[in-house]
């Protein structure tokens, strides 16, 4: 009977300690997915890339390879204060691909996505 309490206590502890470390490793994951999505309004101005090339075809020389990026499935990205957007949904980006632009939307600071509301060529002069 003796044998048979020390078997237990031995095993009730042993699963007091797994439990406590799943506990932990629960708590860790917790910690560190964000409390919340940071959602903010938007506007930038830069050039209009595809996600296989990025940066190397956020320019007018790029245009062509950007455009057949997206073709091939690609998404469509900002380029803009050296850092990269996914932008999300929009209509005939061609016209805009090759030249400065400004996008306004929507950023998801979660995902680096731009909802976008509007885009428009920007022109110096």
């Amino acid at each position: 009977m003796k044998r048979f309490a020390a078997v237990f206590g031995i095993v009730v502890l042993a699963a007091f300690t797994f439990a406590a470390a799943c506990d932990k490793d629960n708590a860790s994951k917790q910690a560190a997915a964000p409390q919340g999505t940071q959602v903010r309004q938007v506007a930038l101005t830069g050039y209009l890339t595809d996600s296989y090339c990025g940066a190397a075809n956020a320019s007018a020389k790029g245009k062509s390879c950007a455009v057949e990026c997206m073709k091939k499935g690609a998404k469509l990205q900002l380029y803009s204060s050296e850092k990269l957007y996914t932008l999300d949904k929009v209509d005939a980006p061609e016209s805009h691909i090759g030249v400065e632009v400004k996008v306004m939307g929507t950023l998801d600071e979660a995902t680096n996505t731009i909802k976008v509301t509007s885009i428009e060529n920007v022109t110096r002069g």
